[in-house]
Formats: structure tokens, sequence, C-alpha cells
């Protein structure tokens, strides 16, 4: 969503470790070496409309300070610029909601809005990143964009990993409790092959 969850304005990536919000990018929680996907176990879908109350509940475990309403959601997903997708369990636990993301086309470059995960070391987060930059570059993108805290190092060191560099800082960005924190502004150039770039 891409910066703090204002109307009209929608956060970035977040993640399960650290609250981080829908205006941030937070570490989706996978370590280095973390599968990208588990058979059997969970699968990727395109987000829908019957989804959009357990992702409100996610982003209020994952970011209850910057936490979008179902509202806001459901605006986000059927926006026609806009490609979220789920990650599900599939055995057991009727399809429980593990992990979430979206993005924003707008012609050449592509915001991440959000991310998130309930899961830890499953390989989600990198999963639902990978699919977010194909939907990216399915739509004429050729660079990704996002937001971090600068406090949260985990989900900066996640980002680099995947070949995300920063490119600017937005001071203040982030007000969270009284306090304000800047906003790092970090970039991947996509391209036809799915590894990271320089």
């Amino acid at each position: 969503m891409g910066g703090p969850a204002e109307p009209g304005g929608p956060a970035t990536p977040g993640g399960a470790s650290e609250p981080a919000g829908p205006g941030e990018t937070a570490c989706p929680s996978e370590p280095e070496g973390s599968s990208a996907a588990a058979p059997g176990r969970w699968g990727l879908r395109p987000a829908t409309l019957e989804d959009v109350e357990e992702i409100a509940f996610a982003e209020l475990e994952l970011f209850p300070d910057e936490a979008w309403n179902v509202f806001q959601l459901a605006a986000e997903i059927e926006h026609p610029d806009r490609r979220y997708v789920v990650a599900v369990q599939r055995e057991g636990a009727g399809g429980a909601l593990l992990g979430y993301a979206g993005i924003m086309l707008a012609g050449d470059v592509a915001d991440l809005h959000t991310i998130g995960t309930r899961r830890e070391g499953a390989g989600i987060g990198r999963a639902l990143l990978a699919w977010c930059e194909d939907r990216a570059r399915d739509g004429g993108a050729e660079r990704l964009l996002l937001e971090v805290r600068e406090d949260n190092a985990r989900a900066r060191a996640f980002y680099t990993t995947a070949g995300y560099r920063e490119i600017d800082r937005r001071r203040g960005y982030y007000r969270i409790r009284g306090r304000r924190i800047d906003a790092l502004v970090m970039q991947r150039v996509l391209q036809e092959d799915d590894g990271p770039t320089a």
C-alpha cells in the first residue's frame, strides 16, 4: 500500500516479525536460503473480495499502528491498476490465510503497497514478493519500488538480498506512537529472469 495508511495514499510492505504497516515495507520474515514454495502445504492465488476480512485481521496482527481497514482493502483489490495475492494453507486449517501482498501498476513503474506473512521460515514472503515482481513485469513495469522503515534492519536486509537498492529517503514519513521515522525508498530493476539485479 505505499505510505502510512491514508485515504488515497496506499502503504507499502510490512512483515510478520516487526510491525510495519501497510504503508511500509517490513520484512516478510524469511531467512536467507528459505524455499519459495512448500508443495502441498500452502499456495498462492489472486486475492478476492472474499479475502478482505481475513486480510484486515492479519493487518491488525502484523501492523497494529497502521492497519488498513476492510473498506480500504476492498478498494485496493477492486482497483484495475492493483494486483493482490494471498498465500493460503492447503492442508487442514480450512485454507487459512498465511500471507498477502499487493502492488500498484503505474506505467513503467510499480509500487509494492503491502506484504505480510503470518508464518516465518516457510518461504512465503519470498514467494509473495516474486509473485508481485512477476505481475509488475506482466503489467509493463521496468522497476518495482517500495518503502521500508529506516529502523527495520531485518526488512532492509530481506529486500537487499532480493536485489533491491536504496534510492531515496522520505524524512519523517512514518508516524508511529508519536515518533517520526524515515522511510527508505528501495528499487529493483525488473528483468526477464527471476534473479536479483545489482
